[in-house]
Formats: C-alpha cells, sequence, structure tokens
C-alpha cells in the first residue's frame, strides 16, 4: 500500500491532516511499517529531537510493526512518548519489555451505544438534556462545511474559560486541518438561531471519539452540552458500538473534577489509557538530563520536565 492509499483510507486521528495540524510543535513523521504518525520535536538548548504522539492518543494500523519503526528512528530522535486508546489492540507484553515507561494513565469514560440510553446514561443528564432540547436545536455538519472560525471563536470561549495552556490551546491553523479530515462529525448548538456551542467527534474503527466541544455562556446557561450530547449520541447509535468521551486533564487529590462528573453520567464504563516512553539514545538521554537538572525521574522524558507547552500530559 502506498503512503497515498493509507492517507486516503485514513479517518479521526489517523489522517495525516490530524499529525500535520500540529505543525507549530514540530514535523510530522510517518512510520511506514505500522502506519502511524509522530510529531518529531527540538530538545531547548539542544542540537537534538525528540518525538510524542499527537495529542490526545496515538493511532496505528499495525501495533505488531510499531516497535521496528521505533528502532527505525534511532539516527532521528532521543526518546519518544505516546498515548494508546484503550479500545487499541496491541501486544502489551512485548511493550512492556521494550518500553522504558508503560502504564497505565487516564481513565477514559466509555459508553456502550448497543445499551438502552435508560440503563446507561444517567436521569439527571437525560432530564437535562430533553430539557434543553425544548429550547436549543442541534445540527450535524460535515467536512468540508464546518465553518473554521465559528469553531476557533467558541474554542477560544472555553480556553479563557479554563485558562488552557500548552498544546490543548489549538492555534486557528491547527482548527483548519483538524475539522478538514474526512468524516468529522461536528455537532452544533443554536439558540435563537445563533451559535452556542459545538462538539467536535472523531471515527475509529468501531468508536466516536469526543474530541473538544466548546460553548458560550449563553450556551451553559441554557443547556447546550446536554443538548449536544444528546443528539450526537442519538445519531452514533446507528453508527458505532461506543462512545468514548476522553479523561478529564485535570484531576487533583483522588477527587473527580467537575468534567469528570459530567462525563461520569453520560456514560456506562471506564477503561484506562496506556502511557509509553522509549529512550532511542541512552547516552544523549543522559547528558540532557544532567544539563537540565531535573531530580524528577519519573516524568518522561525527563530533560522535559516542567515545558508543558509540549507535553501530551
Amino acid at each position: 500500500m502506498t503512503f497515498s492509499q493509507t492517507a486516503a483510507s485514513a479517518d479521526g486521528y489517523l489522517h495525516p491532516l490530524y499529525a500535520q495540524s500540529f505543525s507549530e510543535i514540530g514535523t510530522s513523521i510517518f512510520l511506514p511499517k505500522s502506519k502511524g504518525w509522530l510529531i518529531k520535536r527540538k530538545i531547548p538548548n539542544s542540537p537534538h529531537f525528540d518525538a510524542m504522539g499527537p495529542y490526545p492518543l496515538f493511532f496505528c494500523k499495525d501495533w505488531g510493526s510499531l516497535i521496528e519503526d521505533l528502532e527505525a528512528l534511532q539516527d532521528q530522535i532521543i526518546s519518544v512518548s505516546l498515548v494508546i486508546s484503550p479500545f487499541s489492540v496491541f501486544p502489551q507484553e512485548n511493550f512492556k519489555w521494550y518500553f522504558d515507561q508503560f502504564h497505565t494513565y487516564k481513565a477514559h469514560y466509555i459508553l456502550d451505544l448497543s445499551l438502552p440510553f435508560n440503563l446507561t446514561i444517567s436521569k439527571n443528564k437525560r432530564r437535562n438534556a430533553i430539557r434543553a432540547l425544548r429550547k436549543i436545536s442541534v445540527d450535524l455538519v460535515k467536512p468540508p462545511n464546518i465553518d473554521l472560525f465559528e469553531w476557533f471563536d467558541l474554542y477560544q470561549n472555553l480556553i479563557k474559560r479554563h485558562q488552557i495552556q500548552g498544546i490543548r490551546a489549538f492555534s486557528q491553523d491547527s482548527f483548519e486541518k483538524q475539522i478538514a479530515i474526512p468524516n468529522t462529525h461536528y455537532f452544533q448548538a443554536l439558540y435563537e438561531n445563533s451559535v452556542v456551542g459545538g462538539n467536535l467527534f472523531y471515527i475509529q474503527d468501531d468508536v466516536a471519539y469526543a474530541h473538544l466541544s466548546a460553548f458560550t455562556e449563553v450556551g451553559y446557561d441554557k443547556g447546550a452540552p446536554y443538548a449536544i450530547k444528546w443528539v450526537a449520541l442519538s445519531h452514533f447509535s446507528d453508527i458505532v458500538r461506543w462512545v468514548n468521551f476522553g479523561g478529564s486533564p485535570n484531576v487533583e487529590n483522588g477527587k473527580n473534577s467537575g468534567l469528570d462528573q459530567f462525563k461520569l453520567g453520560w456514560s456506562n464504563r471506564s477503561e484506562y489509557s496506556y502511557y509509553c516512553g522509549k529512550i532511542l539514545n541512552y547516552d544523549i538521554y543522559d547528558g540532557l538530563v544532567s544539563s537540565s537538572k531535573t531530580n524528577d525521574m519519573g516524568f518522561f522524558p525527563a530533560y522535559r520536565k516542567g515545558d508543558y507547552n509540549l507535553s501530551i500530559s
């Protein structure tokens, strides 16, 4: 299979446009055997490079070939880190042996769409959705009809509301690529003919991934998050088996955040993603760690401790 055929057959996080949407961070690298993507990044205060999987999840088509692809990059990158979806079927024992860092990561909230909503979605969420839909309409929009400026403006509200920084503060150029990916599902909430919210989903195999959502203050006030989720889940129940709402980016002291509580009410199970980190050049890696003067060896790569702008955490 040629590169062009691979690109044409991929949607969602596997599409080359998604990897290219991180061009402000680094250069996208196609893995020819496993058919996944990495982002090659300049290491600060160094002539060297490392790589990360695209945020928030790394996918490939042939997990059995991933190690071979990474080994082939030894002359280009010092280390690589990536997060694997709970739904990805990969050779876990081989990965435990190969990666220097391999452990469960964030719990993802998941809904089984084969079950009736009244058995899986909380009564409170169902009631709020029905109430919101009396005031709000929800439309499904797909590429190339997703309005970039509309979505970018919505996302600015999210950035301000939660003081988002780093890799999750996507730029307009980044979103231009992300919303152009075929089969992207954008659910748009309208109140009195004005857009008050939106939710982007990507499809991977039999799973719909809730990529990003954003709302105006009016949208929050009128219940747009509930209306959008209800319409989206109703739509996906005829298309896929599962919905992955992702995990919460901020969980403190073992307590669920407000975002966790919201996602929990729409799901009926949780599964962990996996964090993988591999040092491909130990001598240079140790030198970078030494020069960075970090003593937190639990962070990977250790020389990027504090560099949250380029962290997949």
